[in-house]
């Protein structure tokens, strides 16, 4: 009982659908067909890749809305008004989306490119483009409104303060316009995580965009990747387009799942997968006949 109920309760988190008209793959066998090993779901545009920090915080910027959050691994999510930059300003530029990371931190800092201006409560990320706040409060009518900033992201001075206050070097930046294929999270003491140098990380991103992509996201175990300023240099990491998710995504059988949700348990022997017509399926070599997945979740 205990075994179909863990089962149930993963099937719930997705609806799969045996005998759908829009496989991926097609197979005339109607008996292979009714036990094809690959199953697709429902809607999954909402699927998303992930990455994960030690750090008790993280930022996300909206550049749609012109809003920013920080995230607290402890504390509710603090919400504020950013006004970030624009190119429609003389020697201005677009702030630009990404994945980054604080590089660093000054209280106050000169800036070197517009006439010595103080910028407050300096948070970098991506070279000379970071956080900050300005004295007066003249800007303080776009933040939360529209891009007003040569580059930067202005932030008021009381959220400025607050947000240098808490966060740290190696704070994860997640910077998009509501398209971004990754988001962050926090990580777990007891899961383990993997630590690639830069230039891995970029191509294993981008090789799970693709897959995600291509509905082929589930086919494969994915590490854990862990993000800090030792593996994140100031250029980022591109954050995909959530709009070329596949909202179908092909699924392993559930009989591949139920080991890592009821260990110990296992495919017999006798049973191997095949493959026909490009399709996968069971294969009972005891009986030389074509099997249902589904019998493993009998009591």
């Amino acid at each position: 009982m205990i075994r179909i109920s863990a089962v149930i309760i993963f099937i719930s988190s997705v609806i799969l659908i045996q005998n759908d008209s829009e496989r991926i793959t097609s197979n005339s066998d109607e008996d292979t067909a009714k036990s094809n090993s690959i199953f697709l779901v429902t809607d999954f545009s909402g699927l998303r890749d992930t990455v994960y920090t030690d750090k008790p915080y993280f930022i996300e910027v909206n550049l749609k809305t012109q809003m920013g959050y920080l995230h607290s691994l402890n504390d509710s999510t603090k919400s504020f008004g950013i006004s970030s930059g624009t190119d429609r300003l003389f020697e201005g530029v677009n702030t630009k989306e990404g994945l980054f990371v604080i590089q660093s931190m000054m209280p106050q800092w000169h800036s070197r490119q517009f006439d010595s201006t103080l910028m407050l409560n300096w948070m970098g990320f991506n070279y000379g483009i970071g956080f900050h706040a300005l004295l007066g409060k003249r800007y303080y009518k776009y933040l939360g409104v529209k891009p007003s900033s040569h580059g930067c992201v202005r932030v008021g001075r009381e959220d400025a303060k607050e947000i240098y206050d808490k966060i740290e070097l190696g704070t994860p930046v997640l910077v998009h316009s509501e398209n971004n294929a990754i988001t962050v999270a926090f990580t777990n003491e007891n899961e383990k995580y993997y630590q690639p140098e830069y230039d891995s990380l970029k191509k294993i991103l981008d090789f799970r965009y693709n897959e995600l992509y291509s509905g082929r996201y589930f086919l494969q175990s994915h590490d854990k990747l862990l993000i800090d300023r030792s593996n994140v240099n100031h250029p980022g990491i591109p954050v995909g387009d959530s709009k070329r998710i596949s909202k179908r995504q092909l699924l392993l059988p559930v009989y591949n799942y139920v080991g890592l949700i009821i260990p110990g348990i296992k495919t017999p022997e006798q049973i191997e997968p095949r493959q026909k017509n490009g399709n996968s399926f069971l294969f009972n070599t005891t009986t030389k006949s074509i099997i249902d997945p589904n019998t493993f979740l009998s009591d």
